[in-house]
């Protein structure tokens, strides 16, 4: 019996293949998902990395106040546009780097005159929707810090990390503020890197708020946060892009998270918590245009979400508070793919194996990538579509994973296909655009 059990032990070391258990999934931010941030930080003529000195001039009255003249909030709109997609959460920007607060706070004058953040959450949990904040925790160009900012230039000016309590009081004034009064899911927080702000927010919260769920946009990347967080971020730019985009400064920076393939296969690989990669709906946060296809975001969402990984899309909106109309257009293209295929998704578990080709798969191309995950008893298989490329593909299939199956179906259509002698072969018109789900029925 003993070597019996060394033998198993050595095969699962040989393949590390395996799946979590599925009762430690339960909570929306604990499994694969599809959602929406929507972000409020655009300005036309002003790029992220705006000079902070003339941009708080320009928003400022002569007597120093705020002069707000925009982006306003249309916030039944972005819930009738989760609702439409299918969402399985959304996230509102309360606060950006600019510092202005788009919510009901007593602790500055550097805010919106409306309670957005109060609406946001009112519809959300009106339409049954798990929402969280954005909240920047490490850049805050609010005028009321200038005496402490390092740079009051310079996006990049890491307020957070300042010594003394000005900013971390400020920090626990407006959590408060914000998880008494609107009770949301949680906190989505920009950005992690092993410093004061982020070790102090944590702390507080976890004190504090110790049910809300905690998050840090490029945590993902840092094993100092894994036991930290209740999930961890990061950015993905592209489907599987790899070389770096010199064309400027902010197309470079976001350029070296365009491999969204090779990052969450790696993730599958080597992340335990449950973790999610955020990716823009125009080119990057600053080309707001779309990808040429529409369908390579939709794409990026199912290899990130069929490896594991929730999907969070950040939409921009206009001075008036509309979502982008492009950004919402991509949205419903994703929506209308992505409905009937939720429970494949959010109700699978991906499987563990070593590098980006799931064992005993053969017979697809270089313009496709395979993924496999565990639904139920049934393992599925999904065929990411790169480049939109039509077959026909023969499949082979060897070992147990697929081997035992009683019968092999497309879905969402669950439509029976042959499985013969270790072969799967399929047609053109079997073949989608996006994603081909083969789930291998026990």
């Amino acid at each position: 019996m003993k070597k019996i059990i060394l033998t198993v032990l050595a095969i699962f070391s040989a393949t590390n293949l395996y799946a979590p258990e599925q009762e430690s999934r339960k909570s929306w931010w604990q499994k694969p998902g599809l959602g929406i941030q929507y972000q409020i930080e655009q300005r036309p003529g002003w790029e992220w990395g705006r000079d902070f000195v003339k941009f708080n001039q320009a928003m400022s009255d002569l007597n120093g106040r705020l002069k707000f003249d925009g982006p306003f909030c249309q916030v039944p709109d972005w819930i009738a546009l989760s609702q439409k997609v299918g969402v399985d959460y959304h996230l509102m920007e309360l606060k950006w780097h600019d510092g202005i607060c788009y919510f009901n706070t007593r602790l500055t004058d550097w805010k919106t005159l409306e309670d957005y953040g109060g609406e946001f959450a009112k519809l959300s949990k009106e339409a049954g929707i798990p929402f969280m904040y954005y909240y920047s925790t490490i850049f805050d160009h609010n005028p009321k810090f200038d005496s402490i900012q390092p740079n009051r230039h310079s996006t990049i000016s890491l307020i957070g990390t300042v010594p003394g309590d000005v900013y971390t009081d400020y920090l626990a004034g407006q959590f408060t503020e914000i998880m008494d009064q609107y009770q949301p899911d949680g906190l989505w927080l920009d950005w992690y890197t092993p410093d004061k702000s982020a070790y102090f927010t944590i702390k507080y919260l976890r004190e504090h708020y110790p049910k809300a769920v905690i998050t840090f946009n490029t945590s993902n990347t840092f094993p100092d946060s894994y036991k930290k967080l209740d999930y961890t971020s990061s950015e993905a730019h592209g489907l599987n892009q790899v070389k770096p985009n010199f064309k400027s400064a902010t197309e470079f920076v976001t350029s070296l998270n365009g491999n969204g393939w090779k990052l969450a296969n790696g993730f599958r690989q080597k992340l335990d918590q449950p973790w999610e990669l955020i990716s823009p709906a125009g080119q990057n946060w600053q080309i707001i245009e779309l990808r040429p296809d529409l369908k390579t975001l939709a794409r990026m969402s199912a290899v990130v979400m069929a490896n594991g990984g929730k999907s969070l899309i950040g939409v921009g909106t206009l001075l008036s508070g509309q979502v982008i109309p492009d950004h919402q257009k991509q949205m419903l293209v994703i929506g209308e793919w992505y409905q009937p295929r939720k429970h494949l998704f959010t109700e699978a578990t991906a499987l563990k194996y070593r590098g980006d080709r799931p064992p005993g798969v053969s017979g697809y191309p270089k313009d496709f990538g395979a993924i496999a995950s565990k639904l139920g008893n049934d393992t599925l298989l999904h065929l990411i579509n790169f480049s939109g490329a039509q077959g026909p593909l023969t499949l082979k299939f060897s070992g147990e994973l697929w081997q035992d199956a009683k019968a092999v179906y497309l879905e969402p259509e669950h439509r029976e296909v042959a499985f013969k002698t270790g072969e799967i072969q399929l047609t053109a018109d079997q073949i989608d655009q996006i994603d081909t789900i083969l789930r291998f029925e026990r």
